[in-house]
């Protein structure tokens, strides 16, 4: 099991970290290091977790994760199935906030890059149209080198702050909750929940897999997490349910049952509490949106 704390050291010709990583799978733990992170999902799905919050992620996804906010992505299960030829492709970029010199956010121009620096403690997905050159510009930054590397960086970093097309993923007061010691134990209790969603999971069950008690596994999970126990596994579910709305023809009912609910009515008001709409409501927004395209 790797660490949670994780101390990337540049290479001695770079002086940020860049790498083109194509697997089965995603096979980190939950972690945090003191690298600001800029990551492109090529291929791959599965369920995100940056800091309190809790998201899918999908090919074209482009987050930016700011200096030891705790992180995870978990690929789906059937990545993990050994009968198929799915897999999964990144592009990341890893490099400290003095990278362009101590003095260089001094500078008047810079404090546009400053701001989403600050603000990527919370955890940034780039969306709309700035996602279409940063992307490019992280297929090339991973081939290129000399100057041209730093020149490329600068470049993200300038269209994501100009851009301003972003959703900020996690709460303010997200970060610093978990510590290396808590690596072990909360992504068995992650792994747990995210394999096991669909069915009637028990607090109890995950407690034993935590090694504590119920009562002390309520705290504790709270107190790391920012979330209950309960509100952490509707997340995930109306997550999957959110995906299989717009990705295949079922109704409401059979979706519901497929995340783990017993009580259509349950899952309506849930699925309300977490997104904002209604499941028809918001298939009915997707598919307009997708017809806006």
């Amino acid at each position: 099991m790797l660490p949670v704390f994780q101390k990337i050291e540049a290479n001695f010709n770079h002086s940020f970290y860049v790498e083109h990583m194509k697997f089965k799978y995603f096979p980190n733990p939950l972690q945090f290091h003191p690298d600001i992170e800029l990551l492109l999902v090529i291929r791959g799905t599965g369920t995100r977790i940056v800091g309190d919050s809790i998201e899918r992620f999908n090919p074209g996804d482009l987050v930016l994760i700011g200096e030891n906010v705790p992180h995870v992505w978990y690929s789906d299960k059937k990545y993990m199935r050994k009968d198929n030829n799915l897999s999964s492709e990144i592009i990341f970029v890893l490099f400290k906030k003095d990278v362009f010199g101590e003095s260089f956010w001094q500078l008047p121009e810079s404090k546009s890059i400053l701001d989403l620096i600050q603000l990527s403690q919370r955890g940034i997905k780039i969306e709309g149209k700035t996602k279409i050159p940063v992307s490019a510009f992280m297929k090339s930054i991973s081939k290129a080198s000399g100057f041209k590397r730093i020149a490329l960086l600068f470049s993200m970093l300038e269209e994501i702050a100009s851009g301003k097309e972003y959703q900020l993923l996690s709460s303010p007061t997200a970060r610093g909750m978990i510590n290396q010691h808590d690596s072990d134990r909360l992504n068995k209790v992650y792994k747990y929940i995210i394999s096991n969603y669909q069915e009637d999971l028990s607090l109890e069950k995950a407690a034993s897999i935590a090694n504590l008690s119920p009562a002390v596994f309520c705290r504790y999970f709270k107190k790391r997490t920012n979330k209950t126990f309960i509100q952490f596994l509707n997340e995930i579910r109306i997550k999957h349910a959110c995906r299989l709305l717009v990705e295949e023809d079922h109704s409401v009912a059979s979706i519901c049952y497929t995340c783990g609910y017993t009580s259509v009515s349950y899952f309506i008001k849930k699925f309300k509490e977490i997104t904002g709409y209604t499941p028809l409501n918001y298939k009915k927004r997707f598919n307009d949106k997708m017809l806006s395209i």
